[in-house]
């Protein structure tokens, strides 16, 4: 009797490997989604922290002891999207919009607002130039991502 030498897979062996593909994507996929985003927001953070030492330094030496209103009298500069110097009280980055606002120490803050599209709701990171207290507020999608960072919320 004569052997047949069968080669291939069947038809049930490769939905089972399709399926174990979906299945190990389903996981992945969020994580990985997770790991981007809070790479962005860990990256708003160190510009965040650069200006508000920036900040505190123009504020100390300030005869009127307040923060400047611009980011035009810091010892730092600043690139926008189009490598330009930034100048004024905001800019845009890839990811984020940032702001700085107050003079005093009391209300002294950079502010940055994630930039997004309608679909998505976003996220905004807050420091206080004086404390350096760093505050969270999201909603809608993106309501994990504080507690991720380990932020309190606003």
């Amino acid at each position: 009797m004569k052997s047949l030498n069968k080669k291939g897979f069947t038809l049930i062996e490769m939905l089972v490997v399709v399926l174990i593909i979906g299945i190990l994507a389903a996981v992945a996929l969020p994580q990985y989604f997770k790991a981007v985003e809070k790479s962005r927001a860990t990256e708003a953070l160190s510009i965040m922290g650069s200006l508000a030492a920036a900040m505190e330094r123009a504020r100390l030496v300030s005869s009127s002891n307040t923060y400047p209103e611009s980011l035009n009298s810091l010892d730092i500069e600043f690139a926008d999207v189009s490598g330009n110097p930034v100048t004024g009280e905001s800019w845009s980055t890839n990811n984020f919009t940032i702001k700085v606002d107050g003079t005093t120490t009391a209300n002294g803050v950079v502010t940055a607002s994630r930039n997004g599209t309608a679909s998505s709701s976003g996220y905004t990171l807050m420091r206080y130039y004086y404390t350096g207290k760093v505050t969270c507020s999201a909603s809608g999608d993106r309501a994990g991502i504080c507690e991720s960072l380990g932020l309190p919320t606003a």
